[in-house]
């Protein structure tokens, strides 16, 4: 083992990030990339500029000219960011390929911490801890990202959430790479996928992203709306993905939290109001999205997945396990 734990032969490490007029935090998460404590020789940076109109290019430029270690960026018309992240996979080096956003500051030790994470072959895939940063108002502190939760299913069968990512690359290769028909969700489709060819996911908690969460209570609404359009072209994707059972669970779930809001036990009782209403107001523009890309989202039909898959049917399990114990919590 090395300095810092690591193995004598690092893995060489692909880090893509997607970035779309976001040129001020891009700035911030490139410095985080340049002061990791991985080798810099076992490490490649590619940002892939999704079509920014801000002047996105001239701070590239800029970063390539002082990079510590490998740096390359490409530019595509504006596709979103999976086709932003497929393309950077199609041109990167390492055998595995983190991915962070524009919006997120990594620890120094970051890279080293995910690496660290792939102990056998049957990991795919390595998901790290995601943190605030520097959270001011409630609804900052309020959206919170869930890496843990999301590898053990407690949102959706397991998945990785990519501003804090990382797989193997010849697994992104074999699964076909990131859907592009989805703008949100398509995280989630890639853990079913990665899953579904028998890897499993593993959590790093020591791999630390600082994510910058929405300020705003409208950018945080359409955030959940845009959650709730990529669990509806899930349920289009996929013939047993459990979408009537998550959008009557979100009904129900809507309701209680209406309803126990003259029951506040807190003794702050204003803070415990404000994040009842995020509450509220999360799962009734999830449930608008859900309802929307149902009605205007399509999926081409020859693309269908009807097979059974076994993450699908545990979800949808846990679903319903779910349900019966919040019903005994209200008896």
């Amino acid at each position: 083992m090395g300095k810092h734990g690591l193995m004598h032969e690092a893995p060489m490490v692909s880090v893509v990030i997607p970035t779309y007029n976001r040129k001020d935090m891009l700035k911030e998460c490139l410095d985080s990339l340049f002061n990791q404590t991985y080798p810099k020789d076992k490490y490649e940076i590619i940002v892939v500029n999704d079509g920014s109109t801000d002047g996105t290019e001239e701070v590239l430029e800029e970063y390539a000219k002082k990079a510590p270690c490998a740096f390359k960026w490409l530019t595509q018309q504006n596709k979103g960011s999976y086709a932003a992240r497929n393309l950077g996979i199609r041109n990167a080096r390492g055998e595995i390929i983190c991915f962070t956003d524009d919006d997120c500051i990594a620890d120094k030790r970051w890279l080293e911490e995910l690496v660290r994470g792939f102990t056998d072959e049957g990991i795919g895939g390595v998901g790290g801890r995601i943190v605030a940063y520097n959270p001011r108002k409630i609804v900052e502190e309020y959206a919170k990202l869930d890496q843990e939760g999301a590898i053990k299913g407690k949102f959706y069968p397991s998945f990785l959430i990519t501003c804090n990512a990382a797989y193997r690359k010849d697994i992104l290769e074999n699964c076909g790479y990131f859907d592009t028909y989805f703008r949100s969700g398509g995280d989630v489709d890639m853990g079913i996928r990665v899953t579904w060819r028998g890897h499993k996911l593993k959590y790093a908690p020591d791999a630390i992203v600082y994510h910058k969460h929405r300020t705003t209570f409208m950018g945080f609404i359409k955030q959940q709306y845009a959650y709730g359009t990529g669990c509806s072209l899930l349920g289009k994707k996929y013939f047993h993905f459990p979408l009537l059972e998550i959008f009557i669970l979100l009904i129900f779930k809507l309701g209680l939290n209406i309803i126990s809001i003259p029951i506040l036990r807190s003794k702050d009782k204003k803070k415990e109001l404000s994040e009842r209403f995020l509450n509220i107001l999360s799962i009734f523009s999830y449930l608008i999205g859900i309802i929307n890309g149902y009605l205007l989202q399509d999926y081409p039909k020859d693309k269908v997945v009807r097979d059974k898959i076994e993450s699908l049917t545990l979800f949808k399990n846990k679903i319903r396990l779910g349900k019966r114990d919040d019903d005994k919590s209200i008896r």
